[in-house]
């Protein structure tokens, strides 16, 4: 080289790929995490206690609450799952229209040519009820896409003879409204991040709508609670601690736990005059039957079967209190669960896609 040239600088080419998340693409994720319900299915009394902490009620077409020992208790029908194992559509649309509920799980359909009949149904009921979401669970990749759009895909994680990540992949799902059906809630957690975190290719997000699980009766009946680590025996020896209890601790659990990870609705018909707190393992309760409390105020009623407040300080446990009475509570809520379920799609369809009980039910 001359000695007044210089030396060319070395260069290498770097190509980086961005994957951060922008704070619009985080906004959209976050909205189409965001539940407009979490759903309990079981019979009375654990569908009241999860009704009045917010959880949309309900039970198998084939079950109902069993609640003839309170005939004066009304709990709203929030969701209506089908005889899975026993399915039959005409059975299921008179369900319907006799429980009213704001969402049904018309059927699961393996084939591409079971579908019109799904459909079909489904129809029927939205002639009466606009306003319903009605799920139609795909047991095959082929007939995730033949379902139109305007009705929610049933997401299998819990128990099922093909669950959905047996026979699809999560970008088969995304951009479609999904609900979660059975799975704990640490497996609907993973299936709900992986059907809506950001991709490569800009693929939207599944929007999640709801998820359920009933799974909670089965720990409990061996004195077993949920938590987010695991099954907590600390009840299996306490001969006080009674399934009904245990049932009701491991609601307020995963209620905390939905609110944690951003999965829980905004908004509930238990959020006005409602008051909930809630800390440590469950505690010794009255064993009194459910019937003997009905003619009391919410309040009342629950703090008849919370005797834990008279513990130790340390001993504190879920205590919910209103002034309204679970009666009046279960005769106004219809209108404002499909008021609710209305607002909260529009709210998504704006946010998101700016372009769109019975003991063996499916936990």
């Amino acid at each position: 080289m001359g000695a007044g040239r210089p030396a060319a600088a070395s260069q290498t080419a770097t190509h980086v790929i961005d994957t951060s998340t922008s704070s619009s693409t985080a906004r959209e994720i976050a909205t189409a995490r965001r539940a407009d319900s979490v759903a309990f299915l079981h019979r009375a009394p654990f569908a009241l206690d999860a009704y009045e902490l917010g959880f949309l009620p309900g039970f198998r077409e084939d079950c109902g609450y069993q609640q003839s020992q309170s005939t004066q208790l009304d709990i709203p029908v929030g969701m209506l799952d089908n005889d899975f194992r026993n399915p039959d559509l005409e059975r299921f649309v008179d369900r319907f229209f006799e429980h009213e509920p704001q969402v049904g799980v018309i059927g699961d359909v393996y084939e591409r040519d079971d579908i019109n009949d799904h459909v079909a149904a489904a129809r029927e009921i939205q002639a009466s009820y606009p306003e319903a979401e009605l799920i139609i669970v795909p047991k095959s990749r082929t007939v995730i896409d033949a379902i139109p759009e305007d009705l929610v895909l049933g997401y299998s994680r819990g128990y099922a003879d093909r669950l959905a990540h047996e026979f699809s992949d999560p970008p088969d799902w995304r951009g479609r409204r999904i609900h979660i059906l059975g799975g704990s809630p640490p497996k609907q957690l993973e299936a709900i991040r992986q059907l809506t975190r950001p991709t490569l290719s800009a693929d939207p997000p599944a929007d999640i709508v709801g998820v359920d699980w009933n799974g909670l009766h089965r720990g409990a009946q061996f004195g077993e609670f949920w938590t987010t680590d695991g099954w907590d025996d600390s009840g299996r020896d306490a001969d006080h601690v009674t399934v009904w209890r245990t049932v009701r601790h491991s609601l307020a659990r995963i209620r905390e736990f939905w609110k944690v990870h951003g999965i829980w609705p905004e908004t509930t018909p238990q959020d006005e005059g409602i008051h909930i707190e809630y800390g440590g393992r469950p505690q010794p309760i009255s064993n009194r039957p459910l019937a003997l409390n009905v003619g009391r105020t919410s309040g009342e009623h629950l703090a008849a079967r919370t005797s834990l407040n008279t513990g130790p300080a340390q001993s504190v446990g879920t205590v919910v209190t209103s002034a309204t009475s679970p009666i009046a509570i279960g005769i106004t809520t219809r209108r404002s669960l499909a008021s609710r379920a209305s607002t909260s799609r529009r709210r998504k369809q704006r946010a998101v896609f700016r372009a769109p009980g019975g003991a063996e039910a499916r936990s």
